[in-house]
């Protein structure tokens, strides 16, 4: 049997595609108008305020989602035949990383910081107190459907808030399983999923909340600000973007080709910090190619179709999409792949060489396995491009040059940024994640989590002792000036 031939995955799709079981679950705009007021409700009451209260909502989610793995592992290869160890990496592994660290340190977060008073206000205290924002909605993209919804949906429960979470309906496997955890969890006053299509989410938006945390495209990203700017509500957009992995000649060709490669068909190349493209010096392009070859097949096989550890793409019209990106007359040379096949969803690792900026692939995020690689001379040069162009989400830099990585760092932007291997900076609970400019806006990941979703409210109370001299603060200001002016001066 074929790997990518599965019975019980296309009767799943059909089930979860069932337009009357569907039906069932699409609120229509009373219904998710009452339960938007059912959370207000909720959250005005109080009952989130309580830490302890948080805790427990936590440590809920943390044995329920335990006992689901079997099923999330499952409906990931459902969607898009992911192997298991890839979900385990960067969602089972990550939620329960992410979950015990919240858990950990969540009361040392919610904490008020007490801070100083300015010398003027003499012996007033100064407080900074974290609060909760409100009732947020998360929607996620499909790609990584469990860990876009429960790791942004763990930081909003830590910091007190109500939530509403929309899983992607491209991904209608991994969607039915985190709604079943929610509903397991939570009471849905608290925190509800919906499972839904476009128009459902679009009644969702004309209502307000307190955030909207988004992971998506840019495209769906500037709608979802645009229906949030009708009621001043706050963004969070994680977006993509071409991220581009560059390889001078100081670097160590083959790891750099390990890593790149690695990258670059991690989720069958569907991941918004993958590799999009590669600029490579043109003293190690030959050799750089034939390591990327030799690791393609080293991890994937010769025909990597039969690999039980390569996926498919998510679905029809991304498949014909990077189909079309395989084209020798417009995209450069094909010098290894191309392979594909459409009952399947399969496309095979594929190489591009002699890509040119202008070049089609290069005017759109490639979201699959296909690797463009282009050439240049000069990393200064490389960098004035880079300069010119959309704020990628990642930005990879493989070099034994101090000065050089200095020089990318200092004068390139990116989300985040890897040095001598690609991915891991967005693997830390140390790091925030985020994008910058056309990749998104905000960012979360341990300690970044709990703010995203926390108002931090500045508190002054006033001392007014009998000993405090308060007289400068009224008038008449005859003659009081210059005292002012020396508290200030002479202030710490």
């Amino acid at each position: 049997m074929e790997r990518h031939t599965n019975t019980k995955q296309s009767k799943i799709l059909d089930l979860c595609n069932n337009k009357t079981i569907l039906i069932s679950k699409i609120m229509n705009k009373e219904q998710i108008k009452n339960l938007l007021d059912s959370q207000r409700k909720y959250f005005l009451s109080g009952a989130t305020l309580d830490v302890d209260f948080r805790l427990a909502q936590l440590e809920k989610l943390k044995a329920n989602f335990v006992k689901y793995e079997p099923k999330i592992l499952e409906a990931v290869k459902i969607d898009m035949g992911r192997n298991d160890m890839e979900t385990y990496l960067i969602e089972l592994g990550w939620v329960m990383d992410e979950l015990n660290n919240t858990i950990e340190n969540l009361k040392d977060w919610a904490k008020d910081q007490h801070v100083k008073t300015p010398a003027n206000f003499g012996r007033n205290e100064s407080v900074i107190k974290p609060e909760p924002l409100g009732m947020v909605f998360i929607l996620s993209a499909w790609n990584f459907a469990h860990w876009q919804i429960f790791g942004p949906l763990l930081g909003a429960i830590a910091a007190g808030n109500t939530a509403v979470v929309k899983p992607s309906s491209d991904s209608p496997a991994c969607g039915e399983v985190i709604n079943e955890i929610i509903e397991n969890t939570f009471s849905p006053n608290y925190v509800k999923c919906l499972l839904g299509d476009v128009d459902m989410v679009n009644r969702v938006l004309e209502e307000r909340f307190d955030l909207l945390f988004f992971t998506g495209s840019p495209r769906v990203g500037k709608i979802i600000q645009a229906a949030a700017a009708k009621h001043l509500t706050p963004t969070i957009l994680e977006l993509g973007g071409k991220c581009p992995a560059i390889v001078d000649e100081t670097a160590d060709v083959e790891q750099a080709a390990k890593s790149i490669v690695r990258a670059k068909l991690f989720n069958t190349g569907q991941i918004c910090v993958s590799v999009d493209h590669v600029y490579v010096h043109s003293s190690i392009k030959e050799k750089f190619i034939e390591f990327s070859k030799k690791y393609m097949v080293e991890f994937y096989g010769e025909d990597a179709s039969k690999s039980e550890d390569y996926g498919f793409i998510i679905n029809e019209r991304n498949f014909e999409r990077l189909v079309g990106l395989i084209d020798e007359n417009t995209n450069g040379t094909m010098v290894f792949g191309g392979k594909s096949n459409a009952e399947k969803r399969y496309i095979s690792p594929t190489i591009l060489d002699n890509v040119t900026e202008n070049a089609p692939i290069m005017q759109e995020e490639i979201f699959g396995p296909i690797m463009p690689v282009l050439t240049f001379e000069s990393v200064e040069e490389l960098v004035a491009l880079q300069k010119t162009k959309e704020k990628p989400l990642a930005l990879y830099f493989f070099s034994k040059d101090k000065k050089r990585q200095d020089l990318v760092l200092t004068h390139t932007s990116a989300g985040g940024v890897t040095i001598n291997d690609c991915m891991i900076h967005a693997a830390s609970k140390y790091l925030p994640f985020g994008g910058v400019g056309n990749s998104g806006m905000g960012n979360y990941v341990g300690a970044a989590s709990f703010k995203t979703f926390t108002h931090y409210k500045p508190i002054m109370i006033a001392n007014k002792s009998e000993s405090a001299d308060d007289s400068l603060n009224f008038p008449p200001y005859a003659g009081k000036l210059e005292k002012l002016r020396a508290i200030i001066e002479n202030a710490e």
